[in-house]
């Protein structure tokens, strides 16, 4: 009888001993053939009959040497897998690598590496130059060079921009820092530095952009010599005092950076026609601005000292033929004085800024630049200067060109050295500007209809005020100074502008016409010899921006109303020689040069041939350069705005309210001021000549 293995089985005749299926243990004995195939049907492994063997749930491709061995399914789990831990083979399960694989992970592998080498190599050299900029700092604060880097390192300039301005190669990263040890060493140094600086009385502790303490000192005196009295946007001795002590409250390094390209543009003169010499200036002022400029992205813009910074930069923009630019300075400024809140200087110093302020924007709306109704910081019927001792604070002026000349502060009495009368000139200016201020609100209508009455009335107040000068301030004979002789300029252009439009009304009377142009055409022509005084005694080489557009305004009126008088090709050929001078350091004459010869050709003035040879490539700038330069193509006034705000019967009432002013008279015109020019070709009775040699 066959015996067979009752070994238990589950449903399947899987054994449930080991995991492997089981056989006969004598197959060979068996007489019974049908049994003997079953067995043997359930000894093959994969029939459905016998005990199969367990896959594993996943299978891989690269199996250990162990299975493959085995010609056995592999999980290819590592570090051994399933089957081998099952054996108790852990120790003996390897892998081989696969031969594409191993060539795909040699590829990888040597890509990184190369990319570290790169990344190193840039390291290195970074690190390299980065070492080598450091020396470079600590030399020059050991041996009291390149003092720019002090600040720009106060400012947080990144190292490459320093790197940069050094004129070294760029850094590479700009994510760099000094180490912490080094940038205690800088503080200290710096520290120091600033302390002996100050201890000194050093002036290129306050600037960037130039080394030469000698042309620095130079630059500041040219401002207060030429510019200050003329615009006096703070109070000098305060600055002065924060200047030298290294404090901040009535100065600041933007402040000193744009007075300095301020006075760039009185560098130039005739004795020096270099072209390389002026191209050097040229970069400095471009340098001082661009200072100014980016010490003023940090600034606190309520601060008097950034109000000042941006008034000035108005003035520098304006005489480097950026109109457009500079209009925008000077609103800004006027904008930040109108909402301060705060006072950080004294109420004294703080007066003379606001009206200085009021004064060069009603001046530059109302010289030709942008004839917009401008806002007042303090009250146009306020006092001027009411809280300040002019008397008593006067300082001396002398003629300051070169550093040869007698130094400015120690008050060295000479032919020059005069008393200077700058505060009280100042506070004559703002007296003039209300009145003109007035005079714009009246053409601009915020006054309602303009009448005969209201233009009378600002022709008096202008006469009150000529009438009311000191005598230090009145007389412009015997060497008047710069500024004062500026005054008297400024007053004769507030005339015309205030009696032009009149002269375009439709029902003026014929004698009130012929009135109006004789007055126009005489306060044009003794402007005109006020200019001719202040280029003869002071040249064209050290002069406000401002005294361009005074200029053209005069000379152009001469030229409009009496065409064909004696003077008007003098006048013609002053004004383009005048302009041509100018633009040796102030580049807008040449734009003025060019709206001037336009206006010529429009009123059939011919222009000789030698002056438009002088002229030259003004000659050809076009209606955008006019525009950038002065915000408008042209320096007259926009009459036709002005005209539809005017009364229509204002022409006829203007010769009844005249001859009241005049008191019934009708005066012959006497020798005094206004006889120095007579309208061509005319003799006539004129009532308006009473007033005119006030």
């Amino acid at each position: 009888m066959t015996r067979i293995d009752t070994t238990a089985t589950d449903s399947s005749g899987q054994s449930m001993q080991d995991g492997q299926p089981s056989s006969p243990t004598n197959p060979t004995t068996s007489t019974n053939p049908t049994t003997s195939d079953q067995v043997s049907s359930q000894s093959r492994p994969g029939t459905s009959a016998g005990r199969r063997r367990k896959v594993p749930n996943s299978v891989t491709p690269n199996a250990c040497i162990n299975c493959k061995k085995a010609r056995a399914k592999c999980d290819g789990i590592k570090p051994a897998c399933r089957r081998c831990v099952q054996r108790h083979v852990r120790d003996s399960c390897h892998y081989e690598i696969h031969a594409k694989t191993a060539k795909e992970q040699m590829i990888r592998e040597i890509q990184r590496l190369q990319r570290k080498n790169e990344y190193l190599e840039e390291e290195k050299d970074s690190l390299g130059e980065k070492n080598s900029w450091i020396e470079k700092i600590l030399h020059s604060l050991k041996d009291g060079q390149d003092i720019e880097i002090i600040d720009r390192l106060k400012r947080g300039e990144s190292p490459q921009a320093i790197a940069e301005w050094l004129g070294r190669l760029s850094i590479r990263s700009d994510k760099q820092a000094l180490s912490p040890r080094t940038e205690h060493q800088v503080s200290q140094a710096i520290q120091q530095y600033h302390r002996i600086m100050i201890e000194n009385q050093d002036p290129r502790y306050w600037t960037n952009v130039s080394t030469e303490a000698k042309l620095i000192e130079h630059l500041i005196k040219l401002y207060f010599t030429w510019i200050h009295p003329v615009h006096m946007l703070f109070d000098q001795e305060h600055f002065m005092s924060s200047f030298k002590d290294g404090s901040y409250v009535y100065c600041s390094s933007a402040l000193v950076n744009i007075i300095c390209a301020m006075s760039c543009h009185l560098l130039h003169d005739t004795r020096d026609d270099d072209e390389q010499t002026k191209s050097g200036i040229e970069s400095l002022r471009t340098q001082f601005i661009n200072e100014s400029k980016c010490l003023m992205e940090h600034a606190d813009p309520g601060r008097m000292t950034s109000i000042q910074t941006y008034a000035i930069m108005f003035l520098v923009e304006l005489g480097s033929g950026h109109g457009l630019i500079a209009s925008s300075h000077l609103r800004w400024a006027q904008e930040s004085l109108i909402a301060k809140q705060t006072s950080e200087q004294s109420s004294e110093a703080e007066e003379v800024a606001a009206w200085g302020i009021l004064t060069l924007h009603t001046s530059s709306a109302w010289s030709g630049l942008t004839f917009q109704k401008p806002c007042a910081p303090v009250s146009t019927h306020a006092n001027p200067f009411a809280n300040i001792a002019i008397d008593q604070i006067e300082g001396r002026w002398h003629m300051y060109q070169e550093p040869s000349d007698s130094n400015l502060e120690l008050g060295y009495q000479n032919t020059d050295d005069r008393k200077s009368f700058a505060i009280l000139t100042a506070c004559e200016h703002a007296k003039l500007y209300r009145i003109v201020h007035e005079c714009i609100l009246v053409y601009c209508g915020s006054r309602g209809k303009v009448s005969a009455n209201s233009v009378l009335d600002l022709y008096h107040r202008y006469i009150v005020w000529k009438d009311a000068l000191s005598p230090d301030l009145r007389s412009v004979e015997d060497q008047p100074l710069p500024h004062i002789l500026f005054l008297h300029i400024q007053y004769h252009v507030a005339i015309i502008q205030l009696l032009q439009p009149l002269l375009h009304l439709d029902d003026l009377y014929q004698e009130s016409h012929e009135q109006l142009v004789w007055a126009v055409v005489n306060h044009a022509k003794i402007g005109v010899e006020l200019l001719t005084q202040y280029k003869s005694m002071y040249t064209n080489f050290y002069l406000s921006p401002l005294q361009l557009f005074c200029l053209v305004h005069l000379c152009d009126a001469v030229v409009r109303y009496d065409g064909h008088g004696d003077t008007t090709p003098r006048t013609v050929e002053f004004c383009l020689t005048s302009l041509e001078e100018g633009k040796v350091g102030y580049p807008v004459a040449g734009p003025l040069q060019q709206m001037f010869r336009l206006s010529l050709i429009e009123y059939d003035i011919p222009v000789p041939d030698e002056l438009e040879r002088m002229i030259g490539v003004s000659a050809h700038i076009g209606s955008e350069e006019l525009l950038g330069a002065c915000t408008r193509p042209t320096y007259r006034q926009p009459i036709a705005q002005i005209l539809p705000n005017m009364k229509a019967d204002l022409g006829h009432d203007f010769i009844n309210r005249w001859q009241r002013i005049a008191g019934g008279r009708s005066p012959e015109v006497s020798h005094g001021e206004g006889s120095r020019s007579k309208l061509h070709g005319r003799g006539k009775r004129v009532e308006i000549g009473s007033l005119l040699n006030k």
